[in-house]
């Protein structure tokens, strides 16, 4: 069994991070730590490798100090697409066989969802395994 969580960088994500630590020691699975960078035509490839480099800190930081030590088998990757990136974490969770997504969300507006998409809605609709939100 595998749990994949989605990272972004909200202030959410550190509850989503302590209730994939719960589910993991609860039913003594591994974690897949996903975090997905949206490449932007005619931005360098230079400051999307600094990004990308940064969440891969972050989220070996989250590796050590807090999976490692409670015995959790834990594993990152950081993705660059130029894709929606909820089509990308379901993709993932199909291609690795998850069990669980837990994920952090944003409240958005109808307009909002409507101008700007919602990877979190794609998500909990077309994930192939259940799916854990926090807000």
């Amino acid at each position: 069994m595998k749990i994949l969580l989605y990272c972004k960088n909200s202030e959410e994500n550190e509850k989503a991070v302590q209730i994939a630590l719960e589910q993991a020691k609860a039913f003594d699975v591994s974690v897949l730590l996903v975090s997905c960078i949206q490449g932007k035509q005619g931005v360098p490839t230079e400051i999307t490798e600094k990004t990308a480099a940064k969440i891969e800190a972050k989220m070996q930081d989250y590796i050590d100090n807090t999976f490692a030590p409670a015995g959790i088998s834990c594993s990152s990757e950081v993705i660059v697409t130029s894709g929606p990136l909820g089509e990308k974490v379901v993709s993932l969770a199909k291609d690795n066989k998850v069990d669980t997504i837990v994920m952090s969300i944003q409240k958005r507006s109808k307009i909002g969802k409507m101008v700007f998409g919602s990877n979190s809605q794609f998500v909990i609709l077309e994930a192939p395994c259940k799916v854990i939100t926090i807000n």
